[in-house]
């Protein structure tokens, strides 16, 4: 009795398990060359459709070769004017666009007035997304040792997006006997709340550290509001302002102060999804002090990549933070780097 249940289970296991799996790939794009690729629709940004296929892996299929797609699964597809639908999609019989289901009507969008596709999905680790970047470098002449680590870890709800950022920079030079070491640190933690529309609110909390400037460790809370001002498949540049308040300590100080500051954010990404796929972000974020007078903090990052295979790629970077009234009265006014590093984005 006992073998004929495993013998029946093992036999329903068999027969269920495939059509599970194609389920989870009864996605479809059609192309405009007349192909048909089914698999599993991850994602749609940049210009970038990303399907995972049972044969082929995972491929990155380009905007402007797509003619029309199919879904029965849950989405929210965002246009340029940044408005959210939700909805499934159905196959288009106008070339180059989409069907988009929604509760009671449907809506004709084309392929290149969308610059978002995200599948709602219940599985939580499945909205997880980010990237992975290390960099070591050694120089004999200087005896200087440098490592950097940077990560990004984010999480897509329907209408929330939880960012952790963390950048570790490392630097040790030997001189004589005696070791010089400089530190530069930053981890983050945000929640942007997106509303219809191009608005966003913003708030988030981050430890810095920089010893070139003096800098034991600040401590901030910020909140602000966010607007994209350019968003298509291969640009998108946004701007943000808002309040802050930091608790900082110099090095040479066993005292802390807090400061209140505001937060002026601009923010430009561009991708070029042809392979070798390259991605160029810069932004530049300016705090003037309202505890300080005269006092400006800024923050410049530049950071390119470059693909060299499936989600690897390497990167080359470059930060300037400059400070022109550094609460530990050191004499250096700004720390700059240029990083190179090997990156995973997943």
């Amino acid at each position: 009795m006992l073998f004929r249940r495993i013998k029946w289970t093992g036999i329903l296991l068999f027969l269920i398990i495939p059509v599970i799996l194609h389920a989870q790939k009864d996605d479809t794009v059609y192309m405009l060359n007349g192909d048909r690729i089914t698999g599993e629709l991850k994602k749609y940004e940049s210009g970038i459709l990303t399907l995972k296929t049972e044969g082929m892996s995972t491929l990155g299929i380009e905007y402007d070769k797509i003619n029309t797609l199919h879904s029965a699964k849950y989405f929210e597809i965002v246009s340029k004017t940044g408005f959210s639908y939700y909805g499934s999609i159905r196959k288009s019989t106008v070339p180059a666009s989409i069907v988009i289901v929604i509760s009671n009507d449907t809506v004709v969008k084309a392929m290149n007035e969308i610059v978002e596709i995200t599948p709602i999905k219940n599985r939580f680790w499945k909205k997880f997304y980010g990237s992975i970047d290390l960099g070591v470098s050694y120089i004999k002449s200087t005896q200087v040792l440098q490592y950097y680590l940077n990560t990004d870890i984010n999480y897509r709800a329907k209408k929330d997006l939880v960012m952790f950022d963390m950048s570790l920079m490392f630097n040790d030079q030997k001189i004589n006997d005696s070791v010089i070491r400089t530190r530069k640190n930053d981890i983050g933690l945000g929640l942007n709340h997106f509303f219809q529309g191009r608005w966003w609110l913003g708030v988030g909390a981050m430890w810095q550290q920089n010893t070139e400037l003096e800098l034991d460790y600040r401590i901030q809370l910020e909140s602000g509001a966010g607007y994209d001002i350019v968003h298509t498949n291969p640009i998108r540049l946004y701007g943000m302002a808002g309040l802050l308040v930091n608790r900082e300590k110099p090095t040479d100080s066993v005292s802390a102060s807090t400061n209140f500051e505001g937060l002026l954010s601009m923010k430009f990404t561009w991708l070029r999804y042809r392979y070798p796929e390259m991605n160029i972000s810069s932004n530049i974020d300016a705090y003037p002090s309202f505890t300080v007078s005269g006092r400006w903090r800024l923050e410049f990052n530049l950071t390119s990549k470059i693909e060299i295979f499936r989600d690897f790629y390497l990167s080359l970077s470059f930060y300037d933070d400059f400070d022109s009234k550094p609460s530990g009265g050191g004499s250096s006014l700004n720390d700059w780097s240029i990083i190179f590093s090997v990156g995973y984005s997943f």
